[in-house]
């Protein structure tokens, strides 16, 4: 397996396993495939290229297996705070430890960017992801009730949690 970021010529392979994602695990994203099918190429280029997301691939062969987004912050006050957002594993590898090295390639850029603080947040029911997580020192930080409202009126909850990094770590 190799792990890199994903550049504007990685834009295809990304839009599909994001679509895949949101079609697979509706209930782990905010967003949903109905919207993002709809999406022009170009969004998911433009995402790409967005310095604030650093997005990372695991690739087996040339096929992209999965990928997390490293997102930093622009506002003065909150640079020191990073978000990790759409994570996810092709449906074929998953229960495969994939998930593992990217989040700590992500975590090892934060850490690079002298951030002190990675965010993230999680379906409550997904005890999984949780306790991966959970594996790097994330801790839960807070719950949002109802946060989600799904096409079928069930309702999502989303676990909150955080990975502090001590000020003077050295990348």
């Amino acid at each position: 397996m190799r792990i890199r970021v994903l550049t504007k010529e990685d834009t295809q392979i990304y839009r599909e396993l994001r679509l895949q994602a949101l079609e697979h695990s509706p209930t782990a994203f905010a967003s949903s495939y109905e919207e993002e099918v709809t999406y022009e190429p170009h969004y998911f280029e433009n995402f790409l290229n967005n310095q604030n997301h650093i997005v990372f691939g695991a690739f087996e062969e040339e096929l992209l297996v999965g990928m997390v987004t490293l997102e930093t912050n622009t506002r003065l006050k909150l640079r020191h705070i990073a978000s990790l957002k759409g994570i996810y594993v092709h449906q074929d590898y998953q229960g495969e430890g994939i998930s593992k090295p990217i989040i700590a390639a992500a975590i090892m850029r934060a850490k690079e960017l002298r951030c002190e603080q990675i965010h993230l947040k999680v379906n409550v029911k997904n005890q999984i992801a949780k306790g991966v997580y959970t594996s790097f020192g994330f801790e839960i930080i807070g719950m949002e009730k109802d946060i989600l409202k799904m096409p079928n009126h069930q309702y999502i909850d989303e676990y909150h949690m955080a990975l502090y990094f001590d000020e003077w770590d050295e990348a």
